[in-house]
């Protein structure tokens, strides 16, 4: 009875000597494929930050800059990537185009950049139109 007792001690010894091992190397995998991501969100914002910014080939750019330094917040957004891409700009301005500016200064029709999306313009009651209102008030009645 005492010997099955130890070799039931030793299984359960080996056993979770495995289960420690196969934690730490899940642990480590986990954090490896959350370093892939994290790297790969920070490429495609610094490449669109570069576009936006109007870089002639924007995997150049990101290609040769510095932006280890880059790294994503609690909440999943690219801090700083578009002061790192302006730097890059001002450092390597011919990867660029030239700015433009608006064609009524111009003379031109070319505009400038791209502007950032925003967050869209709340709705107002009081200050619509009786039209607006009534389109909104069905938007809201019909579930859309």
């Amino acid at each position: 009875m005492s010997e099955d007792i130890e070799s039931l001690q030793r299984s359960l010894s080996e056993t979770r000597k495995a289960m420690e091992e196969m934690r730490k190397s899940h642990e480590q995998r986990l954090s490896e494929v959350r370093l892939e991501g994290d790297r790969a969100v920070v490429l495609a914002t610094l490449k669109a930050e570069a576009l936006r910014l109007g870089a002639h080939n924007p995997e150049d750019v990101v290609r040769l800059m510095d932006w280890t330094e880059i790294k994503r917040d609690d909440d999943g957004q690219v801090a700083d990537a578009s002061s790192a891409i302006e730097k890059m700009r001002r450092e390597r301005a011919y990867l660029f185009s030239a700015l433009t500016v608006s064609g009524k200064s111009s003379g031109s029709t070319v505009g400038g950049l791209a502007p950032r999306p925003g967050a869209p313009p709340s709705f107002d009651a009081r200050k619509a139109s009786d039209q607006d209102y009534a389109a909104r008030k069905w938007q809201f009645l019909a579930g859309k």
